[in-house]
């Protein structure tokens, strides 16, 4: 890997950290500034919020710097298996964060809610499916045509 390549992943992975660490941690802080008032919910900016924005950004920036070690240099089998926990937690914490919300929705509004979400979870899961048809699609075409040009059959 040239010098300039080298330059240019190494800013793109220092991008994705810093955005990531702060994305995630403004997530997870919000989740705790959450309060339930008579007029629906607010945010008050508490000790909880700041304490959980401090803990969660610096992990997602740990676990880019992984994902960045892993990526330019060979991965130990230690490495993949702090990475599969890394994800495994901060993939918990997401869902977690989008489920948490639903507390502060009216018992009676919670059939509609869920009812919503599980149409959501189908048409973002049929778009998932015809994405991952696609790419198996490119991959063979790019195999085949490879296949066609080194043995010097038709392109």
């Amino acid at each position: 890997m040239s010098s300039a390549e080298q330059s240019n992943t190494r800013a793109l992975f220092n991008i994705a950290s810093y955005g990531a660490a702060v994305a995630f941690g403004v997530m997870v802080a919000t989740l705790f500034a959450l309060e339930r008032t008579p007029h629906g919910l607010s945010f008050k900016l508490n000790a909880g919020a700041l304490i959980s924005f401090l803990v969660a950004a610096p992990v997602t920036w740990f676990y880019w710097r992984l994902i960045a070690r892993m990526a330019t240099e060979r991965a130990p089998e230690q490495r993949r298996k702090k990475f599969i926990v890394f994800s495994a937690g901060l993939l918990l914490v997401g869902v977690m964060a989008f489920l948490y919300p639903l507390k502060f929705v009216p018992e009676e509004k919670r059939k509609d809610v869920f009812i919503g979400l599980a149409l959501a979870c189908g048409c973002i899961g049929g778009v998932g499916l015809v994405m991952l048809k696609v790419r198996r699609f490119l991959e063979a075409d790019l195999k085949s045509s490879e296949t066609n040009d080194q043995s010097g059959g038709p392109s």
